[in-house]
């Protein structure tokens, strides 16, 4: 049988002399007559990119071998030569040499050319973009530098694109890093050029090879775009005495690197003497107190009121922690009573409501927990007092999860709740002391709960921030005090917080415009007729005198008179919409709905550096370190993927 000629059968084979089966699905399909139309059409429905691609299979006539074929990367396939069976064969009449041509001019028709399945180098910018991305992964997803060097790794980007060259841990982390490092750094302080006002978080930590990092957050609302926005300028390498002068000068100093001295109006921070007293040697900044680290130190009070059953949990979590037997049978125990397997949480001191969590972990799996003590002939068990006093405990403090994972977010306003929510927390405890057969030893931890609560929330209402965070949130505005002379006194000094914004405006407009009113007096005087003599005088006696002041009170409380905002709505959203009608009122809101409410920021940043300072990558130079997680927290990636 002759050699078909139709580009068709390089993607079928002959079943017999009216079929042919598909390479790629094996369907077979009629060619009666000769005629391709059904095979055709078959490629074009089911096959098109092998279709377009044309990858030919051909065969050398001298030694018959078949070469590989591979259609699914154009770029990677190997390069066919399709011989013609009559290439060699002399011509013997003008009939075979007609048909020899057309032949070779419908097969060079058809062919490929040879250029495009030669594989292309990627291009300069693709390549840049490709190494930034893998940086980016590496600082982001706490990557080692050797990942590059990874066999696995190596083989999966070769298989994604063959034509990229990985560059070697070296290059990583003399060259791209640090590239990325610039770039980034360059978007952030473009960012912070449209910040008015700037709040910043600090705090201090030491990794696990003993060394003392200081790292400092920023936040600002976006001028233009009313939006929340938080950087890490840096957790930095701290080698001086952690003493107040110190740490001052090191965080005016950072400041200034940044170029927003001038913007840095208040400082959050834990309750530590060294930090309370760096802010307070700057007299520009105003420090507020991590509410957080309040609310913890007040459920911390309570607990040595429970210590005996807070001792025993403790003991019975660490056992099965300890004893892999006691543990598997606690877990076929929860599926022997037909109920989820859950895990035992033990509680650290340093975490915040990991008692809550432990406790309450303990009551979830009740009765697994006390069969399976039981069954392991442990000689401590929990009685029914022991949950009693753990039920009592959980339903005290679950409000204080709740009030930390409230104030802790970043990604929306928290300044203006903590009046809101510290009320709320001293009336939920006032009521829980209240509530009769309470367990002695709860009603002492209670007790003394709230007196650490009154202390520490005694003179809330009468902290400038707090106060003008709360009327300036159009959710709140009046309903934020617990009363009405609280309420009095947090408008009047939002009167005059708004009066020293007017003032300052109009010093500004005054100086940049002398020497245009100069001009228009000048243009006046030459215009003035004596008619409008009598008219002028007596105008200044019958017009309204309009003061800072007076600006103020108008402006206030046509806001106030606005109606509240839902409680679940964005605040930014709100003033971005009515920042033209109360542009005074704006400004004040800038600078004060900017703070975070706790010092969080700084701890988030701790977990991230205990990713990257680990045991596993326990000689990474302090150097890398602090570029490692600067990226971490303000890069962007290249392209974002949805979920």
């Amino acid at each position: 049988m002759s050699r078909k000629t139709s580009d068709i059968w390089y993607h079928f084979t002959t079943a017999n002399n009216e079929s042919a089966k598909c390479k790629y699905c094996s369907v077979s399909y009629s060619y009666k007559g000769g005629s391709t139309a059904n095979l055709s059409r078959h490629l074009k429905r089911k096959h098109i990119i092998q279709y377009d691609v044309r990858k030919k299979i051909c065969t050398d006539k001298t030694d018959n071998l078949d070469l590989e074929e591979n259609i699914d990367d154009p770029d990677t396939v190997s390069v066919h030569q399709n011989i013609s069976e009559t290439q060699n064969q002399p011509s013997t009449s003008s009939f075979s040499t007609s048909k020899i041509t057309h032949t070779s001019n419908k097969t060079s028709q058809s062919q490929t050319r040879m250029e495009s399945f030669i594989p292309r180098p990627l291009s300069m910018n693709k390549s840049q973009k490709i190494d930034e991305q893998l940086g980016i992964m590496i600082a982001k997803e706490f990557q080692p530098f050797s990942v590059v060097e990874n066999i696995e790794f190596r083989k999966f980007v070769h298989l994604l694109n063959p034509n990229y060259s990985i560059p070697s841990r070296k290059t990583v982390f003399k060259s791209i890093l640090p590239q990325l490092l610039e770039k980034t750094k360059q978007k952030v302080k473009t960012n912070l050029n449209n910040a008015k006002y700037i709040a910043f978080t600090t705090d201090g930590w030491t990794s696990l090879n003993n060394d003392s990092f200081v790292a400092i957050t920023v936040h600002y609302i976006d001028n233009i775009e009313c939006v929340l926005k938080s950087y890490l300028l840096g957790c930095y390498y701290f080698e001086q005495a952690h003493t107040a002068i110190n740490l001052s000068e090191f965080m005016i100093k950072c400041f200034d690197e940044w170029e927003i001295s001038e913007k840095i109006k208040v400082a959050v921070s834990d309750n530590a003497a060294n930090i309370t007293s760096a802010i307070s040697l700057n007299s520009n900044w105003r420090h507020m107190p991590c509410l957080a680290h309040g609310i913890n130190l007040i459920a911390q009070s309570g607990l040595s009121e429970i210590q005996s059953v807070h001792k025993k949990v403790k003991s019975i979590v660490e056992f099965f922690k300890r004893s892999t037997k006691s543990y598997i049978k606690l877990k076929q125990t929860q599926t022997q009573m037909g109920q989820p397997l859950l895990k035992l949480i033990q509680d650290v001191a340093t975490r915040w409501n990991s008692t809550y969590d432990m406790f309450q972990r303990c009551i979830d799996i009740k009765d697994p927990l006390i069969s399976t003590i039981a069954l392991i002939g442990k000689n401590e068990n929990l009685t029914p007092d022991d949950f009693y006093i753990m039920e009592h405990y959980c339903s005290v403090f679950k409000p204080f999860k709740e009030m930390t994972i409230e104030l802790s977010s970043e990604k929306g306003v928290s300044i203006s709740k903590v009046i809101i929510l510290c009320n709320v927390l001293l009336s939920h405890i006032k009521k829980k002391k209240n509530e009769p057969n309470l367990p002695s030893a709860i009603y002492s931890m209670l007790l003394t709960m709230e007196t650490k609560a009154e202390k520490r929330f005694e003179r809330i209402e009468e902290q400038r921030l707090l106060i003008e965070a709360t009327i300036l949130d159009p959710r709140f505005k009046k309903r934020g005090f617990s009363n009405t002379k609280s309420y009095e006194f947090a408008y009047q000094k939002i009167i005059q917080s708004i009066t020293t914004i007017i003032q300052s405006e109009s010093e500004k407009h005054n100086l940049s415009g002398n020497e245009v009113n100069a001009v228009q007096e000048n243009v006046n005087e030459k215009e003035q007729f004596d008619i409008w003599k009598d008219f002028d005088l007596q105008a200044p006696a019958i017009t309204t005198i309009s003061t800072p002041k007076s600006k103020a009170i108008i402006e206030i409380d046509k806001y106030l008179n606005e109606p509240l905002l839902d409680r679940k709505s964005d605040p930014l959203m709100w003033w971005k919409q009515m920042k033209t009608v109360y542009p005074n009122l704006f400004q004040l809101a800038l600078l004060r709905l900017c703070v975070p409410s706790t010092s969080v920021p700084c701890e988030r940043i701790f977990s991230k550096a205990g990713c990257t300072i680990s045991d596993r990558r326990n000689r990474l130079s302090i150097k890398n370190a602090e570029l490692l997680l600067f990226l971490n927290n303000d890069v962007i990636g290249m392209h974002q993927i949805h979920q």
